[in-house]
């Protein structure tokens, strides 16, 4: 249920803030696809392999077509709403997919995150970049 909230509140902020509805609803879309196919596996405490899943491919297109300066904004917003492993993941690693120093600067602060699969996603995410 709290998933929805910031799903919600994800694509009240990108139509609020006149990014449109094309990377708004992307950008929801993807926060859902990505939440979806992860989730169950935080919930059983395998965080790990829960960032080892694979995203579907309808995910990963959606964030490629999300990735510039907005679309990350709207990903950081994500992960401050964010109360699950699951909702702070995904928004790290779609919006990872928007190469700059600001990504790389933003996703740097949650190396040292105390929860270890979040650190870890981090570091391996700020590799890529």
């Amino acid at each position: 249920m709290r998933t929805r909230v910031v799903v919600t509140v994800l694509s009240a902020l990108a139509l609020s803030t006149g990014c449109g509805p094309s990377l708004g609803a992307s950008a929801t879309n993807a926060m859902q696809g990505c939440i979806d196919v992860r989730n169950p596996a935080f919930v059983r405490g395998d965080g790990e392999q829960a960032l080892a899943i694979v995203l579907p491919a309808a995910v990963d297109s959606l964030a490629i077509r999300t990735a510039y300066s907005f679309g990350l904004s709207l990903y950081q917003q994500a992960a401050e709403q964010a109360t699950t492993q699951a909702e702070l993941t995904c928004a790290l690693e779609l919006g990872s997919r928007y190469k700059s120093d600001d990504t790389r600067d933003w996703i740097s602060t949650f190396t040292r995150h105390p929860n270890a699969p979040v650190a870890n996603l981090a570091k391996r995410l700020l590799a890529l970049q």
